[in-house]
Protein backbone atom coordinates (compact mmCIF):
# COMPACT_ATOMS: atom_id res chain seq x y z
CA UNK A 1 0.00 0.00 0.00
CA UNK A 2 3.02 2.37 0.93
CA UNK A 3 4.57 1.68 -2.45
CA UNK A 4 1.67 2.57 -4.20
CA UNK A 5 1.68 6.05 -2.59
CA UNK A 6 4.84 6.62 -3.48
CA UNK A 7 4.96 5.73 -6.59
CA UNK A 8 1.74 7.96 -7.21
CA UNK A 9 3.77 10.78 -5.63
CA UNK A 10 7.10 10.53 -7.55
CA UNK A 11 5.06 10.49 -10.83
CA UNK A 12 3.04 13.43 -10.01
CA UNK A 13 6.60 15.33 -9.37
CA UNK A 14 8.03 13.60 -12.62
CA UNK A 15 5.11 15.25 -14.24
CA UNK A 16 5.90 18.54 -12.53
CA UNK A 17 8.96 18.85 -13.28
CA UNK A 18 8.64 17.49 -16.57
CA UNK A 19 5.65 20.45 -17.00
CA UNK A 20 7.46 23.51 -15.92
CA UNK A 21 10.57 23.74 -18.51
CA UNK A 22 7.33 24.20 -21.23
CA UNK A 23 5.72 26.51 -18.68
CA UNK A 24 8.69 28.84 -18.91
CA UNK A 25 8.99 28.92 -22.48
CA UNK A 26 5.34 29.79 -23.06
CA UNK A 27 5.94 32.49 -20.38
CA UNK A 28 9.12 34.26 -22.07
CA UNK A 29 7.60 34.04 -25.32
CA UNK A 30 7.64 37.82 -26.96
CA UNK A 31 4.44 38.36 -28.41
CA UNK A 32 3.02 41.73 -29.26
CA UNK A 33 1.02 41.84 -26.09
CA UNK A 34 4.31 41.01 -24.00
CA UNK A 35 6.36 43.56 -25.58
CA UNK A 36 3.98 46.35 -25.39
CA UNK A 37 3.83 45.78 -21.92
CA UNK A 38 7.22 45.87 -21.37
CA UNK A 39 7.83 48.88 -22.95
CA UNK A 40 4.95 51.04 -21.50
CA UNK A 41 6.97 49.73 -18.34
CA UNK A 42 9.93 50.81 -19.68
CA UNK A 43 8.88 54.44 -19.98
CA UNK A 44 7.45 54.55 -17.00
CA UNK A 45 10.54 53.95 -15.07
CA UNK A 46 12.17 56.21 -17.35
CA UNK A 47 9.76 59.32 -16.28
CA UNK A 48 10.05 58.07 -12.51
CA UNK A 49 13.98 58.28 -13.06
CA UNK A 50 14.04 61.83 -14.18
CA UNK A 51 11.65 62.66 -11.76
CA UNK A 52 14.23 61.19 -8.91
CA UNK A 53 17.12 63.07 -10.56
CA UNK A 54 15.47 66.38 -10.76
CA UNK A 55 14.62 65.95 -6.61
CA UNK A 56 17.76 65.14 -6.38
CA UNK A 57 19.35 67.97 -8.35
CA UNK A 58 17.50 70.25 -5.88
CA UNK A 59 18.10 68.57 -2.71
CA UNK A 60 22.08 68.74 -3.79
CA UNK A 61 22.85 72.35 -1.47
CA UNK A 62 20.16 72.16 1.25
CA UNK A 63 21.78 71.54 4.43
CA UNK A 64 18.59 70.18 6.05
CA UNK A 65 17.98 68.01 3.21
CA UNK A 66 18.62 64.32 5.18
CA UNK A 67 21.28 63.51 2.09
CA UNK A 68 23.41 65.93 2.73
CA UNK A 69 26.96 65.12 2.30
CA UNK A 70 28.91 67.94 3.30
CA UNK A 71 27.18 68.15 6.97
CA UNK A 72 29.76 67.77 9.68
CA UNK A 73 29.14 65.00 11.56
CA UNK A 74 30.08 65.09 15.72
CA UNK A 75 32.04 62.24 17.02
CA UNK A 76 32.27 63.37 20.54
CA UNK A 77 29.99 61.50 22.62
CA UNK A 78 29.80 63.54 25.96
CA UNK A 79 31.49 61.37 29.39
CA UNK A 80 28.97 61.58 32.49
CA UNK A 81 31.57 64.44 34.12
CA UNK A 82 31.07 66.62 31.36
CA UNK A 83 27.48 65.90 31.56
CA UNK A 84 27.48 66.40 34.94
CA UNK A 85 29.51 69.52 34.66
CA UNK A 86 26.63 71.31 32.30
CA UNK A 87 23.95 70.36 34.61
CA UNK A 88 25.06 71.60 37.69
CA UNK A 89 23.07 74.59 39.39
CA UNK A 90 20.73 73.36 37.19
CA UNK A 91 17.25 73.26 39.51
CA UNK A 92 15.53 70.52 36.53
CA UNK A 93 18.54 68.25 37.05
CA UNK A 94 17.67 64.92 38.86
CA UNK A 95 20.76 65.36 40.28
CA UNK A 96 19.95 68.72 41.95
CA UNK A 97 20.95 68.55 45.55
CA UNK A 98 19.71 71.66 46.90
CA UNK A 99 16.39 70.97 46.15
CA UNK A 100 14.00 71.93 48.97
CA UNK A 101 11.78 69.29 49.87
CA UNK A 102 7.88 70.39 50.78
CA UNK A 103 6.88 69.48 54.42
CA UNK A 104 3.15 70.54 53.44
CA UNK A 105 1.27 67.25 52.89
CA UNK A 106 -2.24 68.45 51.02
CA UNK A 107 -5.88 67.70 52.75
CA UNK A 108 -8.36 65.57 51.40
CA UNK A 109 -10.56 69.08 50.54
CA UNK A 110 -6.86 70.17 48.95
CA UNK A 111 -7.12 67.31 46.44
CA UNK A 112 -10.87 67.41 45.93
CA UNK A 113 -10.66 71.50 44.73
CA UNK A 114 -7.72 70.18 42.91
CA UNK A 115 -9.55 67.71 41.21
CA UNK A 116 -12.67 69.56 40.77
CA UNK A 117 -13.82 69.88 36.93
CA UNK A 118 -11.45 66.98 36.24
CA UNK A 119 -13.33 64.15 33.91
CA UNK A 120 -10.73 61.43 34.71
CA UNK A 121 -11.00 61.67 38.38
CA UNK A 122 -12.26 59.65 40.84
CA UNK A 123 -16.02 59.96 42.12
CA UNK A 124 -17.01 58.90 45.62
Amino acid sequence: MASKLILSLMGALALSVAGSPLARAESTSSDDGAASQTNDSQTKASKKGSKKDSLDALERGNPHSVKYKSRKKSTHNPTNAEIDAAETGNPHSVDFKNREISNHKPTNEEIEAAEKGNPDAIEK
